[in-house]
């Protein structure tokens, strides 16, 4: 089950070209990586954990803000705090989808035998599709989930 959300990336020149990993919609969340690469690394483990962790714990997963709305500047977490004035290089920062399959961060994998009862004539039309009844069912809760 694939998550994306809108991801701002701070490179901090003083850390060694260090990346600061923001997800506004996640509310006050971050991590950081030593490079590009190892930024969107962590920022995708860090995007399964918590969303694996809302979805757990039966909270409402967050709507994602469209990328095209969001600005390094207007959505600078830490705008208000004058220690980080002139931190990070604004220049060399850049916004971008982080996405993540979050089945790796979900915990019971094992799989549990249901019983259910479905209308004869959804069975039969499954059936005449060739439709795995317990991926149908495993995909319809998985949207549900995440909407």
């Amino acid at each position: 089950m694939l998550v994306s959300y809108p991801a701002l990336f701070y490179h901090s020149p003083s850390e060694d070209g260090s990346y600061y990993v923001y997800f506004p919609d996640l509310k006050g969340s971050g991590t950081q990586g030593e490079d590009i690469e190892d930024a969107m690394l962590m920022g995708s483990d860090y995007l399964g954990i918590v969303i694996a962790d809302l979805l757990e714990s039966g909270q409402k997963v967050p709507t994602r803000t469209n990328i095209n709305e969001l600005s390094l500047v207007e959505n600078f977490p830490f705008k208000d705090d004058l220690e980080f004035e002139g931190f990070y290089d604004f220049d060399n920062s850049f916004v971008s989808m982080v996405y993540v399959d979050i089945r790796e961060y979900l915990g019971g994998q094992e799989l549990i035998k249901k019983t259910l009862s479905i209308p004869k004539w959804s069975n039969d039309l499954g059936n005449r599709l060739n439709l795995n009844f317990s991926k149908v069912l495993t995909e319809a809760i998985e949207k549900a989930a995440l909407r």
